[in-house]
């Protein structure tokens, strides 16, 4: 007789290395129907998704409200990292669907990215690239370098990934400061680094290392405002979410001369579109996108 159970099926949207192989062999296992889709436009990732039971996605795929409320055998989502901003979380807790996440997800990869960009702009290698490039080998530009013991990093969030850039800033002498008002500031000086009042960072920090969730109180927190409580000569570092930043006036403040620079891993909107382009957009080590004179 034929078995007549009915398969689950697990929806996979946005796979973020292609290779489905240890999911297959886990769920496969269980009787589990395994479809996979890019989670790009909307019709596509309704068919994958429509009659699964979990959706698994990646970094680029939302899961918004129109899109929850068609799934009506979907009982939990599940995130391939940590944040779960993309997904429509009041939708979800109102048809009682879970949403969950890897909470140790490329800990040490972003922090190593997070710090990579500070010394890029410690050591101005933007400025160094472009002029070397258009066949200027004229220190002038480069002045002045200032020592990483003599700095200030400034870590907005305190979780894991802040927590390991300020390891790394520590170990070869930079000043670390961190404002997260979900720590505990006797935690926060255990780990070497100094509890300090948001405003307080933004003002006296010479690199600006943001590493907090994406949210509704947390949307364009680096907007007009912040940025013009920088020193002129402090950068900017941002490898936590795009939405973080109001990049309109970061890029006010960039031709303005508020800050020194400013170096981009996430956008709100990517890829990245400006129009029209500026012809100074950079893209290198993350994503530099930096106009203005002396910022690039």
């Amino acid at each position: 007789m034929a078995d007549r159970r009915v398969r689950k099926k697990v929806a996979v949207l946005g796979a973020r290395y292609g290779d489905l192989k240890i999911e297959k062999e886990m769920l496969t296992r269980l009787g589990v129907i395994l479809v996979e889709g890019a989670g790009i436009e909307a019709k596509e990732t309704l068919s994958v998704c429509r009659d699964a039971e979990v959706i698994l996605c990646g970094g680029a795929p939302k899961i918004p409200a129109s899109l929850i409320r068609r799934l009506p055998k979907l009982k939990a989502i599940v995130r391939f990292g940590i944040g779960v901003d993309r997904v429509d979380l009041n939708e979800a807790t109102r048809h009682g669907i879970y949403v969950v996440n890897v909470p140790d997800y490329c800990i040490e990869e972003v922090a190593t990215h997070a710090m990579t960009l500070v010394l890029a702009w410690a050591r101005k290698l933007p400025v160094a690239c472009r002029g070397t490039t258009n066949g200027k080998w004229d220190i002038g530009p480069l002045r002045k370098l200032e020592s990483v013991r003599d700095s200030i990093l400034g870590l907005i969030g305190f979780g894991r990934i802040a927590q390991s850039v300020a390891r790394m800033a520590r170990a070869i002498g930079f000043q670390v400061w961190a404002a997260d008002p979900y720590v505990k500031r006797n935690y926060i000086q255990r780990k070497g680094v100094k509890p300090t009042p948001l405003k307080r960072l933004i003002q006296s920090a010479d690199f600006i290392s943001l590493h907090l969730p994406l949210n509704s109180t947390t949307h364009h927190l680096i907007g007009a405002q912040a940025l013009r409580l920088m020193k002129p000569t402090a950068y900017l570092i941002n490898s936590a979410r795009g939405g973080l930043v109001d990049e309109k006036a970061l890029l006010r403040a960039l031709k303005k001369g508020w800050i020194g620079g400013a170096a981009l891993d996430v956008m709100e909107d990517e890829p990245w579109v400006v129009n029209p382009v500026p012809r100074t957009y950079v893209r290198g080590f993350g994503a530099l996108p930096l106009q203005g004179g002396r910022n690039i």
